[in-house]
């Protein structure tokens, strides 16, 4: 595979969402690192300087607008027209925001699950997403809209969710001639209690982009169990470092030649020096880093 690192910032250095000075200096860091992508969430007063950020560190851009939509909250799904109204009006801001920072990816979640309206939802969903579409289209924006399934029954609850029912919808919105496409994450599979590797083998034609992020499943009652963003040296997780190296193999067949995949990394940092742990956690994914060396991986070299 074509190897694009990514790092979602936001959990591994929060203070970069609300700082560009923050922003700034992690994102020359990761460069200097050899990352390509940084997948993050900015609404500090710098929101209109990150994409001259992204271009003097020569990284690419995911501007994650999962969080802005959990946090107002707004669902996309929503049964109830002004509720989803505002979610598709909130949807087209964080379009516009990226594409004035010149960032090529928008990524939206589908929104909390209502209990007894799975088809309802499904279909206000795709009608959505279709319009966030129509949307960006009509607005000759340069953005790939992806989304991200989360967990639908221990902590966000959202619609998609599993991944056939993500697969239904891609392949609606496909019909309709949406193109839209599919961020694939670890945790949030593992919360579902599906296998990763078959859900991305059965996503495959929709996705180029996966989330290596970690959970603990075993105990309920610990306060570690669900969707934390676990670092991956945490023992008795679904996804330690071990883990991510037989799955780095298994997604190198799946992805084979130069077929590109984004693969983003994924854990909330509690150290207080942000680089230090990054670099403690770098130094042990060499079945990354090991990758970049002399294969020339451009920046941009997503399809």
């Amino acid at each position: 595979m074509q190897l694009i690192p990514s790092v979602c910032t936001n959990l591994y250095c929060p203070e970069s969402r609300k700082s560009i000075d923050a922003f700034r200096k992690t994102a020359h860091f990761l460069a200097g690192k050899g990352l390509r992508a940084m997948e993050f969430y900015h609404d500090g007063d710098g929101m209109d300087k990150v994409g001259g950020v992204l271009q003097e560190a020569g990284l690419e851009g995911v501007f994650i607008a999962v969080i802005a939509l959990k946090e107002r909250p707004a669902h996309l799904c929503a049964t109830d027209p002004a509720h989803r109204a505002e979610a598709v009006a909130l949807a087209r801001e964080m379009l516009d925001r990226a594409a004035g920072n010149g960032i090529k990816t928008v990524m939206v979640n589908s929104g909390r699950m209502e209990p007894g309206m799975e088809a309802a939802g499904m279909e206000a969903l795709a009608q959505s997403i279709e319009l966030l579409y129509n949307y960006k289209i009509r607005k000759h924006l340069d953005i790939a809209l992806e989304l991200e399934p989360c967990d639908s029954g221990i902590d966000a609850r959202q619609l998609v969710g599993p991944w056939r029912r993500t697969l239904a919808l891609a392949q609606t919105l496909e019909g309709r001639g949406v193109e839209l496409r599919l961020t694939m994450d670890s945790a949030h599979t593992a919360e579902e209690f599906e296998d990763f590797l078959s859900a991305v083998k059965g996503v495959k034609k929709y996705c180029a982009h996966v989330h290596y992020a970690n959970c603990f499943l075993k105990d309920s009652s610990s306060p570690l169990y669900g969707d934390k963003h676990l670092g991956y040296e945490y023992p008795d997780t679904a996804w330690t470092f071990e883990a991510l190296d037989g799955l780095t193999g298994d997604l190198d067949a799946l992805y084979p030649d130069d077929e590109p995949l984004m693969i983003g990394l994924e854990a909330l940092c509690l150290e207080e020096d942000r680089f230090a742990y990054f670099d403690k956690t770098w130094a042990r994914l060499p079945f990354l880093s090991s990758r970049l060396k002399g294969k020339g991986v451009k920046p941009n070299g997503r399809p």
